[in-house]
Protein backbone atom coordinates (compact mmCIF):
# COMPACT_ATOMS: atom_id res chain seq x y z
CA UNK A 1 0.00 0.00 0.00
CA UNK A 2 2.63 2.20 0.91
CA UNK A 3 4.64 1.45 -2.60
CA UNK A 4 1.65 2.05 -3.90
CA UNK A 5 1.28 5.50 -2.86
CA UNK A 6 4.66 6.24 -3.07
CA UNK A 7 4.48 5.39 -6.96
CA UNK A 8 1.68 7.37 -7.17
CA UNK A 9 3.48 10.37 -5.06
CA UNK A 10 6.42 9.94 -7.50
CA UNK A 11 4.13 9.64 -11.03
CA UNK A 12 2.63 12.66 -9.16
CA UNK A 13 6.58 14.08 -8.84
CA UNK A 14 7.20 13.58 -12.44
CA UNK A 15 4.09 14.58 -13.99
CA UNK A 16 4.79 17.73 -11.42
CA UNK A 17 8.57 17.96 -13.20
CA UNK A 18 7.53 17.51 -16.40
CA UNK A 19 5.18 20.45 -16.55
CA UNK A 20 7.49 22.61 -14.36
CA UNK A 21 9.80 21.91 -17.65
CA UNK A 22 7.02 22.79 -19.95
CA UNK A 23 6.65 25.94 -18.13
CA UNK A 24 10.77 27.04 -17.42
CA UNK A 25 10.60 26.00 -21.66
CA UNK A 26 7.96 28.18 -21.61
CA UNK A 27 9.70 30.88 -19.96
CA UNK A 28 12.42 30.49 -21.65
CA UNK A 29 10.72 30.82 -25.14
CA UNK A 30 9.03 34.31 -23.50
CA UNK A 31 12.41 35.25 -21.85
CA UNK A 32 13.82 34.80 -25.21
CA UNK A 33 10.76 37.19 -27.35
CA UNK A 34 11.89 39.58 -23.93
CA UNK A 35 15.22 39.58 -25.15
CA UNK A 36 14.48 40.27 -28.79
CA UNK A 37 11.81 42.49 -28.24
CA UNK A 38 14.22 44.68 -26.02
CA UNK A 39 17.16 44.33 -28.47
CA UNK A 40 14.13 45.78 -31.10
CA UNK A 41 13.24 48.47 -28.77
CA UNK A 42 16.68 49.48 -28.08
CA UNK A 43 17.56 49.77 -31.34
CA UNK A 44 13.82 51.48 -31.80
CA UNK A 45 15.20 53.50 -28.97
CA UNK A 46 18.20 54.24 -31.46
CA UNK A 47 16.18 55.40 -34.11
CA UNK A 48 14.46 57.82 -32.28
CA UNK A 49 17.69 59.06 -30.87
CA UNK A 50 18.64 60.34 -34.00
CA UNK A 51 15.54 61.26 -35.31
CA UNK A 52 15.27 63.33 -32.20
CA UNK A 53 18.82 64.64 -33.25
CA UNK A 54 17.80 65.17 -36.04
CA UNK A 55 14.58 67.04 -35.47
CA UNK A 56 16.35 69.36 -32.88
CA UNK A 57 18.80 70.08 -35.28
CA UNK A 58 15.74 71.09 -37.45
CA UNK A 59 13.94 72.88 -35.38
CA UNK A 60 16.99 74.98 -34.50
CA UNK A 61 17.77 76.08 -38.31
CA UNK A 62 13.81 76.53 -38.46
CA UNK A 63 14.41 78.48 -35.68
CA UNK A 64 17.08 80.37 -36.89
CA UNK A 65 15.56 81.24 -40.37
CA UNK A 66 12.73 82.33 -38.31
CA UNK A 67 14.45 84.58 -36.56
CA UNK A 68 16.22 85.76 -40.47
CA UNK A 69 13.23 86.06 -41.96
CA UNK A 70 11.83 87.60 -38.90
CA UNK A 71 14.88 90.44 -38.83
CA UNK A 72 14.59 90.86 -42.43
CA UNK A 73 10.37 91.64 -42.21
CA UNK A 74 11.65 93.82 -39.55
CA UNK A 75 14.01 95.44 -42.29
CA UNK A 76 11.54 95.48 -45.02
CA UNK A 77 8.68 97.28 -42.44
CA UNK A 78 11.79 99.84 -41.68
CA UNK A 79 12.54 100.81 -45.62
CA UNK A 80 8.91 100.38 -45.96
CA UNK A 81 8.66 102.99 -43.65
CA UNK A 82 11.91 104.93 -44.93
CA UNK A 83 9.94 104.89 -48.45
CA UNK A 84 6.47 105.73 -47.91
CA UNK A 85 8.00 109.26 -45.62
CA UNK A 86 10.55 109.81 -49.06
CA UNK A 87 7.15 109.63 -51.27
CA UNK A 88 5.26 111.89 -49.17
CA UNK A 89 7.96 114.06 -49.06
CA UNK A 90 8.34 113.94 -52.74
CA UNK A 91 4.54 114.46 -53.40
CA UNK A 92 5.05 117.34 -51.06
CA UNK A 93 7.88 118.62 -53.33
CA UNK A 94 5.95 118.02 -56.63
CA UNK A 95 2.91 119.61 -55.09
CA UNK A 96 5.62 122.37 -54.82
CA UNK A 97 7.04 122.29 -57.84
CA UNK A 98 3.96 121.97 -59.76
CA UNK A 99 2.54 125.21 -58.25
CA UNK A 100 6.07 126.81 -59.46
CA UNK A 101 5.20 125.54 -62.38
CA UNK A 102 2.26 126.96 -62.64
CA UNK A 103 3.32 130.23 -61.71
CA UNK A 104 6.43 129.85 -64.07
CA UNK A 105 4.15 128.62 -67.28
CA UNK A 106 1.70 132.10 -66.46
CA UNK A 107 4.87 134.41 -66.04
CA UNK A 108 5.87 132.64 -69.58
CA UNK A 109 2.78 133.51 -71.03
CA UNK A 110 2.60 137.01 -69.84
CA UNK A 111 6.14 137.06 -71.28
CA UNK A 112 5.42 135.58 -74.54
CA UNK A 113 2.25 138.10 -74.58
CA UNK A 114 4.92 141.15 -74.18
CA UNK A 115 7.12 139.88 -76.57
CA UNK A 116 4.40 139.70 -79.02
CA UNK A 117 3.14 143.17 -78.44
CA UNK A 118 6.78 144.23 -78.67
CA UNK A 119 7.57 142.30 -81.49
CA UNK A 120 4.51 144.21 -83.28
CA UNK A 121 5.79 147.28 -82.37
CA UNK A 122 8.81 146.35 -83.28
CA UNK A 123 7.52 145.80 -86.80
CA UNK A 124 5.86 148.88 -86.73
CA UNK A 125 8.91 150.53 -85.90
CA UNK A 126 10.67 149.07 -88.39
CA UNK A 127 8.23 149.81 -90.88
CA UNK A 128 8.14 153.58 -89.89
CA UNK A 129 11.50 153.42 -90.16
CA UNK A 130 11.93 152.38 -93.45
CA UNK A 131 9.53 155.01 -94.43
CA UNK A 132 11.54 157.67 -92.85
CA UNK A 133 14.55 156.60 -94.68
CA UNK A 134 12.70 156.47 -97.71
CA UNK A 135 11.92 159.83 -97.11
CA UNK A 136 15.96 160.92 -95.90
CA UNK A 137 17.36 159.31 -98.99
CA UNK A 138 14.49 161.00 -101.15
CA UNK A 139 15.17 164.37 -99.14
CA UNK A 140 19.00 163.29 -99.41
CA UNK A 141 19.13 162.71 -103.13
CA UNK A 142 17.47 165.91 -103.71
CA UNK A 143 19.68 168.09 -101.73
CA UNK A 144 22.70 166.11 -103.64
CA UNK A 145 20.96 167.31 -106.79
CA UNK A 146 20.30 170.85 -105.56
CA UNK A 147 24.21 170.96 -104.89
CA UNK A 148 25.46 169.08 -107.88
CA UNK A 149 27.17 171.15 -110.82
CA UNK A 150 25.32 171.96 -114.03
CA UNK A 151 26.54 169.13 -116.58
CA UNK A 152 25.96 169.67 -120.07
CA UNK A 153 24.24 166.64 -121.74
CA UNK A 154 26.64 164.35 -123.67
CA UNK A 155 25.84 162.47 -126.42
CA UNK A 156 27.82 159.20 -127.58
CA UNK A 157 27.49 157.81 -130.80
CA UNK A 158 27.68 154.17 -131.72
CA UNK A 159 30.81 154.67 -133.68
CA UNK A 160 33.34 156.63 -130.56
CA UNK A 161 32.32 160.13 -132.40
CA UNK A 162 31.60 162.96 -131.33
CA UNK A 163 33.58 162.59 -127.74
CA UNK A 164 35.21 166.09 -127.96
CA UNK A 165 32.14 167.85 -126.33
CA UNK A 166 32.72 171.45 -125.42
CA UNK A 167 32.84 171.60 -121.26
CA UNK A 168 33.15 168.05 -120.97
CA UNK A 169 36.76 167.15 -119.31
CA UNK A 170 38.11 164.78 -117.13
CA UNK A 171 38.21 167.27 -114.38
CA UNK A 172 34.44 167.20 -114.77
CA UNK A 173 34.59 163.54 -114.88
CA UNK A 174 36.31 163.31 -111.67
CA UNK A 175 33.90 165.62 -110.10
CA UNK A 176 30.91 164.00 -111.03
CA UNK A 177 32.38 160.80 -109.40
CA UNK A 178 32.95 162.20 -106.30
CA UNK A 179 29.06 163.64 -106.70
CA UNK A 180 28.91 160.16 -106.66
CA UNK A 181 30.68 158.75 -104.26
CA UNK A 182 29.28 161.35 -101.46
CA UNK A 183 25.97 160.02 -102.31
CA UNK A 184 27.04 156.68 -101.97
CA UNK A 185 28.34 157.96 -98.68
CA UNK A 186 24.68 159.51 -97.62
CA UNK A 187 23.12 156.57 -98.88
CA UNK A 188 25.47 153.72 -97.26
CA UNK A 189 27.39 155.00 -94.68
CA UNK A 190 25.98 158.40 -93.10
CA UNK A 191 24.31 157.89 -89.89
CA UNK A 192 21.91 160.46 -91.00
CA UNK A 193 22.00 161.55 -94.36
CA UNK A 194 20.25 164.66 -94.47
CA UNK A 195 21.67 166.54 -91.38
CA UNK A 196 25.12 164.98 -91.70
CA UNK A 197 27.80 167.35 -93.17
CA UNK A 198 29.31 166.02 -96.36
CA UNK A 199 33.36 164.40 -95.34
CA UNK A 200 34.48 166.03 -98.55
CA UNK A 201 33.66 169.33 -97.56
CA UNK A 202 35.97 169.43 -94.76
CA UNK A 203 39.47 171.42 -95.27
CA UNK A 204 42.59 169.18 -96.28
CA UNK A 205 41.27 166.51 -97.41
CA UNK A 206 42.40 163.83 -99.90
CA UNK A 207 39.62 163.03 -101.71
CA UNK A 208 40.56 159.97 -103.76
CA UNK A 209 41.57 158.41 -100.57
CA UNK A 210 38.12 159.85 -99.15
CA UNK A 211 36.29 157.71 -102.12
CA UNK A 212 37.98 154.55 -102.07
CA UNK A 213 37.29 154.21 -98.01
CA UNK A 214 33.65 154.93 -98.91
CA UNK A 215 33.53 152.06 -101.11
CA UNK A 216 34.56 149.89 -99.14
CA UNK A 217 32.14 150.88 -96.02
CA UNK A 218 29.08 151.29 -98.40
CA UNK A 219 30.19 147.23 -99.49
CA UNK A 220 30.58 146.55 -95.89
CA UNK A 221 27.27 147.85 -94.82
CA UNK A 222 25.45 146.92 -98.15
CA UNK A 223 26.69 143.14 -98.51
CA UNK A 224 28.85 142.33 -95.27
CA UNK A 225 32.35 142.58 -97.25
CA UNK A 226 34.77 143.25 -94.31
CA UNK A 227 37.34 145.23 -96.55
CA UNK A 228 39.88 147.28 -95.05
CA UNK A 229 42.34 150.08 -97.08
CA UNK A 230 45.67 149.94 -96.01
CA UNK A 231 46.88 153.58 -97.81
CA UNK A 232 50.78 154.16 -98.40
CA UNK A 233 50.49 156.82 -101.14
CA UNK A 234 52.19 160.40 -101.21
CA UNK A 235 51.71 162.46 -103.47
CA UNK A 236 51.87 160.50 -106.92
CA UNK A 237 48.30 161.21 -107.29
CA UNK A 238 47.30 164.43 -107.56
CA UNK A 239 43.28 164.77 -108.33
CA UNK A 240 44.15 168.58 -108.51
CA UNK A 241 46.56 168.30 -111.21
CA UNK A 242 46.09 165.21 -112.35
CA UNK A 243 42.05 164.08 -112.50
CA UNK A 244 42.40 161.46 -114.84
CA UNK A 245 44.74 159.42 -113.39
CA UNK A 246 42.70 160.04 -109.92
CA UNK A 247 39.61 158.92 -111.58
CA UNK A 248 41.37 155.71 -113.23
CA UNK A 249 42.71 154.76 -109.60
CA UNK A 250 39.27 155.25 -108.16
CA UNK A 251 37.19 152.94 -110.78
CA UNK A 252 39.83 150.36 -110.26
CA UNK A 253 40.18 150.13 -106.80
CA UNK A 254 35.95 150.03 -107.18
CA UNK A 255 36.34 147.31 -109.04
CA UNK A 256 38.80 145.74 -107.22
CA UNK A 257 36.42 145.96 -103.81
CA UNK A 258 33.70 144.38 -105.84
CA UNK A 259 35.68 141.82 -107.01
CA UNK A 260 36.71 141.18 -103.05
CA UNK A 261 33.16 141.21 -101.52
CA UNK A 262 32.40 138.37 -104.00
CA UNK A 263 34.67 136.19 -102.09
CA UNK A 264 32.98 136.78 -98.59
CA UNK A 265 36.48 136.94 -96.69
CA UNK A 266 38.12 139.68 -95.39
CA UNK A 267 40.48 141.08 -97.01
CA UNK A 268 42.60 144.58 -97.59
CA UNK A 269 43.10 146.47 -100.35
CA UNK A 270 46.37 147.92 -99.97
CA UNK A 271 46.98 151.13 -102.16
CA UNK A 272 50.63 151.88 -102.28
CA UNK A 273 53.54 154.14 -103.91
CA UNK A 274 55.71 151.82 -106.62
CA UNK A 275 58.50 153.06 -107.69
CA UNK A 276 60.00 149.86 -109.55
CA UNK A 277 56.99 149.74 -111.43
CA UNK A 278 56.54 153.85 -111.73
CA UNK A 279 53.37 154.36 -110.52
CA UNK A 280 50.91 153.33 -107.60
CA UNK A 281 49.75 150.11 -107.65
CA UNK A 282 46.36 148.57 -106.05
CA UNK A 283 46.54 144.86 -104.42
CA UNK A 284 43.99 142.67 -102.71
CA UNK A 285 44.98 140.49 -100.01
CA UNK A 286 43.40 138.12 -97.95
CA UNK A 287 43.46 138.81 -94.12
CA UNK A 288 44.40 135.53 -93.24
CA UNK A 289 47.80 134.55 -94.92
CA UNK A 290 46.83 131.10 -95.01
CA UNK A 291 43.77 131.47 -97.65
CA UNK A 292 44.99 130.23 -100.44
CA UNK A 293 41.97 130.01 -102.75
CA UNK A 294 41.67 134.34 -102.11
CA UNK A 295 42.32 135.01 -105.36
CA UNK A 296 41.05 138.00 -107.34
CA UNK A 297 40.24 138.42 -110.83
CA UNK A 298 42.09 141.03 -113.18
CA UNK A 299 40.00 144.15 -114.59
CA UNK A 300 39.25 143.12 -118.06
CA UNK A 301 40.64 146.24 -119.14
CA UNK A 302 43.88 147.68 -121.00
CA UNK A 303 45.42 150.97 -121.24
CA UNK A 304 48.75 152.10 -121.68
CA UNK A 305 48.04 153.98 -118.21
CA UNK A 306 47.52 150.38 -116.20
CA UNK A 307 49.97 147.56 -115.66
CA UNK A 308 48.65 144.26 -114.20
CA UNK A 309 51.15 142.02 -112.46
CA UNK A 310 50.02 138.21 -111.56
CA UNK A 311 53.11 137.03 -110.20
CA UNK A 312 52.79 136.33 -106.62
CA UNK A 313 49.10 137.74 -106.58
CA UNK A 314 47.99 140.44 -109.25
CA UNK A 315 48.55 143.43 -108.44
CA UNK A 316 47.28 146.32 -110.54
CA UNK A 317 49.60 149.66 -111.37
CA UNK A 318 48.59 153.28 -112.19
CA UNK A 319 51.32 154.78 -114.28
CA UNK A 320 52.29 158.18 -113.28
CA UNK A 321 55.07 159.58 -115.80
Amino acid sequence: MVLLQTRGALASTDEALTRSKKDLTTVSERARNLDAHIVRLEAEQKIAEQLAARLEADLAESTERADAAEQRAEDLESAREELELARRELDAALTEQSSELSTTRATLEQQEEAADAKERENVELTLETERLQVELVEAADEAAKQRAPSVPSVLVTEDGSDLDVPGFSPAMAWDLELVRSERTWRYSVAANPVEDPSPFREADINALKLAIEIEALALREDVGAFIGIDWRVGTEIDPASDPARAHLTLRLAQELLASAAREMAPSTLIVASDPERGGVSLEVVASDPTDVDFKIPPPPIASEWIGIDEHGGMVVTIRVD
